[in-house]
């Protein structure tokens, strides 16, 4: 048993110690907190560990609001007073992109801590004769249930009960051993829930899911799939999803934020960015989802094109296009990849927009936005990490990293949102 004092939080889970002269990394602590430790891993210059006591907790550590917490991996810092998580992750931030000397970095916009996710993953154990579905705990595969989860938003917490009811029923266990996965989302009064499944399932098992989606008036979609099958596909007529002043169609399979406000709140700031930027020209929203923020720039430009691979994004663009005669996005459905060395773009480019996932941009989109020299380049990103690996790539092309916001788009958790504005030149 050793005893260490926590210094700071990391990006990830853990807090940072030091030992022995060597850094230390402990999960579910708080800066301030003297814990005694057992070592579980060590290297030539640093080492791991699991509290075994708290001997002196920090003024910062509070009792977790949501009873599944830490068991469940869906969080990981609830024991966390909200201030002192949005602080950490500032200072985290800042720290990665020191290296950029970016000119503004601004503070982190607070968010609602608790109902704010509008997605819900379900991953499904049976222990005990009971089916259990829930988030994996951290570092393992052990399903851990959610109910009274902090952070769902009612609506899918609701549809939680009569799920784990459903798949509860003495005749449904031999389904839920089939499920792999079931994913909720509720964004306004549309809601759709997805089942996939490791193989097909009965005549007996679809009829059962017919009356539980006859049954269940908040969905509006509900389908059945495995790898290779659509094994069943219902729908309900409910309202479009307002945001931004608008009305929305967004498809289970569509990529949309996990946090509506947090979504809004950058869609506002990447709006006060072009509109801050006087300069006509060709737009290219690169890893555009469903184009809700191509839509809101478009104005700003004469040419706007829209990059999307993924299919359901794509036509739920197109669809909301139809509804808005004077719109002339060109989208395309393609990866970004393949973007390179098309009529879209040559020629003179104003801005491009990036929003690409965790892993960032591909060294082959990297090496092709060498070639084109835009006067703005804003890219959001939901990894720090990636971002400054990018940025850097950016910077050798010649831009600066100009502006910095981050949003705190899943509190109770390491992750943050960034949206970084490079412009070339001076």
């Amino acid at each position: 048993m050793e005893t260490v004092t926590i210094e700071r939080m990391t990006y990830g889970i853990d807090g940072l110690g030091h030992l022995n002269g060597k850094v230390v990394f402990v999960p579910y602590v708080v800066p301030g907190d003297e814990v005694k430790i057992r070592v579980t891993e060590e290297k030539t210059d640093y080492m791991r560990g699991e509290i075994e006591e708290i001997l002196s907790p920090s003024p910062e550590r509070r009792p977790s609001p949501c009873p599944n917490f830490p068991e469940c991996g869906g969080c990981h810092w609830q024991h966390i007073h909200p201030e002192v998580q949005r602080r950490e992750k500032e200072t985290s931030l800042r720290f990665m992109l020191n290296p950029l000397q970016p000119k503004s970095v601004y503070p982190m916009e607070p968010l609602p801590m608790r109902n704010y996710r509008n997605k819900m993953e379900l991953k499904v154990a049976i222990r005990d004769g009971e089916v259990i579905l829930g988030n994996y705990q951290y570092r393992s595969h052990e399903v851990v249930s959610i109910k009274g989860c902090f952070v769902q938003c009612p609506e899918n917490m609701k549809l939680y009960d009569k799920l784990l009811a459903f798949v509860n029923l003495p005749d449904k266990k031999a389904f839920a051993e089939t499920i792999s996965t079931i994913i909720v989302r509720t964004l306004g009064q549309q809601q759709h829930c997805n089942f996939y499944l490791k193989t097909d399932p009965d005549q007996q098992t679809l009829e059962a899911l017919k009356l539980f989606f006859e049954q269940t008036d908040s969905l509006g979609h509900l389908e059945v799939l495995t790898e290779k099958n659509n094994c069943l596909s219902l729908h309900r007529q409910q309202p479009l999803f307002a945001f931004m002043g608008r009305q929305w169609y967004i498809s289970p399979d569509s990529f949309f934020q996990n946090n509506l406000e947090g979504a809004e709140a950058i869609l506002h700031t990447l709006i006060s960015v072009y509109e801050g930027f006087q300069h006509k020209g060709k737009f290219l929203d690169l890893y555009s989802g469903c184009g809700i923020q191509t839509f809101l720039l478009e104005q700003f430009f004469d040419e706007t094109y829209a990059v999307e691979c993924n299919a359901s994004s794509y036509e739920d663009a197109i669809e909301y296009q139809k509804t808005r005669h004077n719109s002339k996005i060109k989208f395309i459905c393609k990866r970004v990849e393949g973007i390179f060395g098309t009529p879209m773009t040559r020629g003179p480019l104003a801005a491009i927009h990036l929003n690409p996932p965790r892993t960032g941009c591909s060294q082959r989109v990297i090496r092709g936005l060498g070639g084109l020299k835009p006067r703005i380049i804003t890219y959001l990103s939901c990894n720090p990490m990636t971002f400054r690996r990018d940025a850097k790539a950016f910077r050798q092309m010649g831009y600066k990293l100009d502006k910095v916001y981050s949003f705190d788009l899943f509190p109770g958790t390491f992750h943050l949102e960034t949206l970084g504005v490079f412009v070339r030149g001076n």
